[in-house]
């Protein structure tokens, strides 16, 4: 092998893979080594910052509230080094809810949007709901004078917003399935074609749409067919 500039470092353990900066990236091989030999084996291949050691972390696992340990970690700093600063404390929770904010940005801004979307969704068939049965009163009026019992009156505008539901559940799933490679990139943890998730989307869609077709339903089951019909 060719000589390098670099002397050869023995192995003495090995560790896991490591994410960092964020729980979505992929775990990076990772190596240490003790500070006091890091100039020795990086030589040239070593920023200034490393060869200076001019920063460093410490991590400091305790039973004791990170709020009162701050003091004593400054004091065990100082009798180390009294001229080593030891700036940016903060608990292992800041620094992952600091890693996640981004993602936990995107997470709210793309709920608020799905809740927006799912309320037009809700009022949108709502309406159509309601027009429809407006435009059908003269028939569920002749339906409840030959017989039709208020139920199945109830049943039938049910039935249509079901059915007009199921379309835009199959809608959905379609553009669901067109824009997945979109998605992917907002999603950790899960597949953006999860079958498990994609029926419980439906379902919930579905059931959405059943409540919001609720009222005019009620509406067209308590029509009094004499009065609609005096009236046409």
């Amino acid at each position: 092998m060719p000589e390098t500039p670099t002397p050869w470092l023995t192995v003495v353990g090995l560790v896991d893979d490591v994410k960092l900066e964020s729980l979505d990236r992929e775990a990076a091989e990772q190596f240490y080594q003790p500070a006091t030999q890091q100039v020795v084996s990086e030589g040239s291949f070593a920023s200034a910052g490393e060869l200076a050691a001019a920063s460093g972390y410490i991590v400091l696992h305790t039973d004791t509230p990170p709020e009162q340990m701050e003091n004593s970690l400054r004091a065990a700093v100082r009798n180390v080094d009294p001229q080593l600063p030891l700036i940016g404390m903060q608990t292992m929770e800041h620094v992952i809810s600091d890693s996640e904010a981004p993602r936990l940005f995107n997470t709210v801004l793309i709920s608020a949007f799905a809740a927006i979307a799912l309320l037009l969704a809700v009022l949108g068939i709502y309406s159509v709901i309601a027009f429809s049965v407006a435009l059908r009163e003269q028939e569920m009026a002749i339906r409840m004078a030959l017989g039709c019992q208020r139920q199945g009156v109830l049943h039938l505008v049910v039935i249509s917003a079901a059915k007009l539901g199921a379309i835009g559940c199959l809608l959905g799933l379609l553009a669901a399935a067109g824009v997945s490679h979109l998605l992917r990139s907002f999603l950790f943890g899960v597949s953006p074609l999860d079958p498990l998730v994609l029926m419980l989307s439906a379902i919930a869609m579905l059931t959405f749409a059943l409540a919001a077709s609720t009222l005019p339903a009620m509406r067209a089951a308590k029509i009094n067919p004499i009065i609609a019909l005096r009236g046409d």
